[in-house]
């Protein structure tokens, strides 16, 4: 083989090297679909409530209308459907969700002291 062919081929392989690698970066990371916003979206998630490691329930708007979903395990099941967006659900007195436990409460207690603190002194600053 001459020097100008094998350049050729180097050339060829590097060029066949790059495109696997793009194409399997295109596959695995899905660059496509982080510009799915140029073909104009019409279906967005509301909400998202995890009901354990492979289940949970998903508020879907499509169009003007709202489908409450449930997936597990790969099945996609329609819950319910609602021609306008439910009312919110109102949050007990005194429930800090799942975070609720002795260390959160003396840390929710400990932020209170540091802004009742500052609090007083932008009062004797003035």
């Amino acid at each position: 083989m001459s020097g100008g062919m094998a350049g050729s081929v180097i050339q060829l392989l590097v060029y066949l090297i790059l495109i696997c690698l793009l194409a399997y970066l295109v596959v695995r990371y899905g660059l496509g679909r982080r510009f799915a916003f140029l073909s104009g979206r019409r279906m967005r998630v509301v909400e998202q409530l995890p009901l354990g490691p492979k289940a949970a329930l998903t508020l879907v708007q499509v169009g003007h209308r709202y489908y409450l979903l449930a997936h597990q395990d790969g099945a996609v099941v329609v819950v319910r459907e609602f021609e306008q967006l439910p009312e919110e659900l109102p949050v007990p007195a005194g429930y800090a969700g799942q975070w609720s436990s002795p260390a959160a409460d003396r840390l929710a207690d400990w932020l209170e002291q540091i802004k009742e603190w500052i609090a007083k002194r932008r009062g004797r600053g003035k």
